[in-house]
């Protein structure tokens, strides 16, 4: 019997400045998916609705950062979708995992 540690990362960020405005996001990731020694976690979403549009975002983040005292995050890095003729870039860490454990999983 192997168990796996599936689990899912919480998220809050705030885009880069375009056009004099902001947009906010948040969300959680997808369960952990192996890569090579690490893993990763794909994301997307919706941003807040600002100044009368909203732009997608979608990515993968980097590989797991151990956290001082325990868990680990990850990086997210990217740009939103291009909605009235803008977009805007975003970069910040996932939440510990510690503090969002999904479930647990045993693979027969």
């Amino acid at each position: 019997m192997v168990s796996s540690d599936y689990h899912i990362h919480s998220f809050g960020a705030r885009t880069s400045c375009a056009n004099g405005h902001i947009h906010w996001m948040c969300g959680v990731t997808g369960p952990s998916v192996s890569m090579g020694p690490s893993h990763v976690h794909y994301y997307d979403g919706i941003t807040s609705f600002d100044q009368g549009h909203v732009h997608c975002f979608r990515g993968c983040t980097g590989p797991s950062i151990p956290y001082p005292g325990g868990g680990h995050v990850h990086s997210m890095n990217g740009c939103t979708s291009i909605d009235h003729y803008h977009s805007h870039h975003y970069g910040s860490y996932t939440g510990n995992e510690e503090s969002s454990r999904l479930f647990q999983s045993k693979v027969l």
